[in-house]
């Protein structure tokens, strides 16, 4: 896929040059709640070509620090299944990163089988508790059969009903 340039300069993207740019000019971190990847650039037209082409992630304007720098743009990927996606597409080519790459993917890997896991769980415990609140079931009643919290019930049935 060929993206023009303002300078009449075609960017070819694919995954092995978004690795490689990747490897040179991204990070990969944790902020405490998930990994996020990010690449700061002061070009715009690669980043938007490269955001594009992953279908994923975000492109933020960075504010100057000093009037004389170079206006900068931040793209970055924080949905843990897509960073999970990106992931996965340079996988084969980053060189410089690849053992973090490698590792981030183990741990997002078993993240996301407990996420499903947890949403299947939570979406039997609503069926359940909508089934006994249509026989005439409390709140509090339903969260004492259901061992939970009954407010959490409530806002559990009021969401899936």
């Amino acid at each position: 896929m060929c993206e023009p340039h303002s300078c009449g300069i075609l960017y070819i993207m694919e995954w092995r040059y978004i690795a490689g740019f990747f490897d040179g000019e991204g990070s990969l971190g944790h902020n405490g709640k998930g990994f996020r990847i990010t690449i700061s650039q002061t070009n715009i037209e690669v980043l938007s070509a490269i955001q594009r082409y992953c279908g994923v992630g975000d492109i933020i304007e960075i504010t100057k620090r000093k009037p004389h720098w170079k206006d900068s743009w931040v793209y970055y990927i924080s949905t843990q299944k897509e960073v999970y996606y990106f992931l996965q597409k340079i996988k084969p080519w980053v060189i410089v990163k690849r053992s973090r790459v490698r590792h981030v993917l183990d741990e997002l890997r078993e993240y996301l089988k407990r996420i499903t896991i947890r949403k299947r769980l939570v979406k039997k415990l609503a069926e359940r508790s909508i089934r006994l609140r249509h026989r005439g079931l409390t709140y509090r009643e339903i969260g004492r059969r259901v061992a939970a919290d009954h407010s959490y019930i409530r806002r559990l049935i009021m969401k899936n009903s």
